[in-house]
């Protein structure tokens, strides 16, 4: 039930609230501002799993350090993370992209060998070792959502766990399988020029 002092939803009041370290405000401010965000990201570069991951992030950072911050207009503030980190993430994938095009026509020259050491079976298994090696909550919300396929408002239903908790969970979990990915994409590129 959400706190009666902030009923009216008024985004000075929240901030204030907010500053003083009230979880209430903050978690009115996530349920206002989340999809807008999320909707706006994603129309900047659909890919719903980063858009996620990014308005995770602004509102992880909100909570962290949001007391510390000179935010005058929450929504103003929101926005412009938003932007900055759609730009930063969009950077981040053209790198991405260039890489793969750049040598591409190498890895098609390789042996099976060598692209054998790192098939995709190697890749499900290591998510496979990730997924279990997770702590209990965590890996039980992550199977919910990704193996499942239950919504993170079922997640929370199921486990009596709030929706923002489960959230929070997904984000830091995609956020750590990513870069386990990226260190086993790395990995794979070592082992394909070593072998040549």
């Amino acid at each position: 039930m959400k706190n009666d002092k902030y009923a009216s939803h008024n985004d000075e009041s929240l901030l204030i609230g907010l500053r003083g370290g009230d979880l209430a405000a903050f978690n009115i401010l996530y349920d206002k501002y989340w999809s807008v965000l999320l909707d706006e990201s994603y129309k900047r570069l659909e890919d719903l799993a980063s858009c996620e991951e990014i308005v995770q992030d602004i509102f992880i950072d909100l909570w962290k350090h949001g007391s510390k911050r000179d935010i005058n207009n929450v929504e103003a503030y929101l926005f412009t993370c938003m932007k900055y980190k759609v730009f930063e993430t969009y950077k981040k994938n053209r790198r991405t992209t260039a890489l793969i095009e750049e040598n591409s026509s190498y890895y098609q020259r390789q042996d099976n060998t060598a692209g054998d050491l790192y098939d995709e079976k190697d890749l499900k298994s290591l998510i496979e070792q990730w997924v279990a090696n997770l702590p209990q909550k965590r890996k039980e919300i992550f199977k919910m959502r990704y193996l499942d396929g239950l919504t993170t408002k079922e997640i929370s239903d199921i486990t009596e766990t709030s929706q923002n908790t489960v959230q929070n969970h997904l984000g830091v979990s995609i956020h750590k399988l990513k870069k386990l990915i990226i260190q086993h994409f790395l990995t794979l590129l070592l082992i394909l020029f070593n072998c040549k």
